[in-house]
């Protein structure tokens, strides 16, 4: 059974532009890819035909769709109809207590190539004793956390968005409007090297100019003589009610409490740090429902002095996040990154490389999505007693993993009386071993006096 459309978005051309060209340009010059994962698991199974349908609808959807390289020098490559088929897993069999493990090996396991068009992947298994998991991957080059609850939405309720097709882009129109889209290109590349020189020039006048800080490559190497870690992965549920909870009773809300718990993890481990902590916070610029980008995502930063201790006044850290939000929505902070990309746009590879492995990164980023959706939730008619979002990088050597950050990321997504929180352990040193990532978030967790569950 296959959904059935009840709405069809005018087909439209859309620009592999913003976050998708980062993603892109980190997959081909790193051999890097990040594929986000959403995790169901019903007490009561949907069944085969509901994850049929839903695979259908997504296919039938945006999610669906490849990279069509540009033919005019300096144009922005396009996103059309992927021209691959939807290919369908074997759906396993699994104990209640591996669910955890089984959706972890599915990441682990999967390689998207959103370039080609296979940039997604839905799998379920059957749980013994009854129920149902289920997981989707989509590279994060394609959408975001939040962009992908609405296309689940879309394919549940059998709404599809136009794509042109695959091979549409070798028309003379297609020519025309590439030396079009190279032209504005051309034309925002040189307003913002002319943006970004007069800024530099205020802040060199001001005094408040900063030079940017190591990428930790000074940090003082482990001698190893086994094979490096992989990358370490964990979830965790916990009470909506407690988390609230403790959020009030120490002056800040639930967004500085999960910053609070990251920074809290990151210092228990004992990783060095050379200043103050740095903290990014994931940040939402979608546009309503009529926002149809890939991805609308942004971040700000903040910066803690002093170790944050279980228990501590959270209204430092929701003092410093609420101005960073404000500075970043009235001062515009991601104007930089923007100028900066048309003018990347124009780069040899090999330049766009050395300045990406430049920039330092947080030592920890959060990212808390809220309340998930009902339509979220929800697949054939069935709704899912324990949900999980998250998103890692593969591909990244060991070492670049000790020398550029983030060390650890962590996911929030809240739903009736839960908090499902999912880590991603990066640097190897730190947190490289999957028990003591473990033993060091039910430690912090403990201190907080939130119970917890692992997956």
């Amino acid at each position: 059974m296959t959904a059935t459309a009840t709405e069809t978005r005018p087909t439209e051309v859309l620009r592999v532009t913003g976050p998708d060209e980062s993603y892109l340009l980190v997959a081909e010059l790193f051999g890097m890819g990040a594929p986000i994962q959403i995790t169901w698991i019903f007490d009561d199974d949907p069944g085969d035909e509901a994850i049929d349908s839903l695979r259908a609808g997504l296919a039938a959807g945006p999610l669906h769709r490849a990279v069509s390289r540009r033919r005019v020098p300096f144009a922005r490559h396009r996103w059309v109809r992927s021209p691959l088929p939807v290919q369908a897993g074997p759906v396993e069999v699994v104990d209640a207590d591996d669910v955890g493990a089984w959706a972890d090996s599915v990441l682990r396991a999967s390689r998207l190539d959103p370039v080609r068009g296979s940039g997604w992947q839905l799998d379920s298994a059957r749980i013994r004793g009854g129920g149902r998991a289920v997981s989707l991957l989509a590279s994060h080059m394609i959408t975001d956390g939040h962009g992908l609850y609405r296309l689940v939405a879309d394919a549940a309720a059998g709404r599809t968005a136009g794509l042109p097709a695959a091979g549409s882009e070798r028309s003379w129109d297609t020519l025309r409007a590439d030396a079009a889209d190279a032209a504005a290109s051309v034309r925002a590349a040189a307003r913002s090297v002319r943006i970004l020189i007069r800024e530099a020039r205020t802040a060199r006048a001001a005094g408040t100019g900063t030079a940017p800080r190591s990428a930790r490559a000074d940090r003082p190497r482990r001698v190893r003589s086994a094979p490096d870690p992989d990358t370490t992965l964990a979830t965790v549920d916990v009470s909506a009610t407690e988390w609230a909870a403790r959020a009030a009773e120490h002056g800040g809300t639930q967004n500085s409490l999960f910053t609070a718990l990251l920074a809290g993890i990151v210092h228990r481990s004992g990783r060095p740090l050379d200043g103050p902590m740095r903290v990014c916070i994931a940040v939402s610029k979608r546009d309503g429902d009529e926002d149809n980008r890939a991805n609308a995502s942004g971040g700000v930063w903040i910066r803690l002095a002093d170790p944050v201790e279980p228990g501590t006044d959270l209204a430092g850290i929701r003092a410093s996040s609420k101005q960073a939000f404000v500075d970043y929505a009235e001062s515009g902070a991601d104007q930089a990154a923007d100028n900066l990309q048309p003018i990347v746009r124009m780069l040899p590879n090999r330049l766009i490389g050395r300045m990406m492995r430049a920039i330092p990164g947080p030592d920890t980023t959060v990212s808390n999505l809220g309340t998930t959706p009902d339509s979220a939730l929800r697949i054939g008619g069935r709704t899912a007693s324990r949900f999980a979002i998250r998103a890692v990088m593969q591909g990244m050597p060991a070492q670049e993993r000790r020398v550029r950050g983030p060390a650890i990321a962590a996911w929030a997504v809240t739903y009736g009386d839960t908090v499902t929180l999912t880590f991603f352990g990066i640097d190897p040193d730190d947190f490289g071993d999957p028990g003591r990532l473990r033993t060091l978030i039910a430690d912090e967790l403990t201190a907080w006096r939130i119970g917890h569950r692992f997956w």
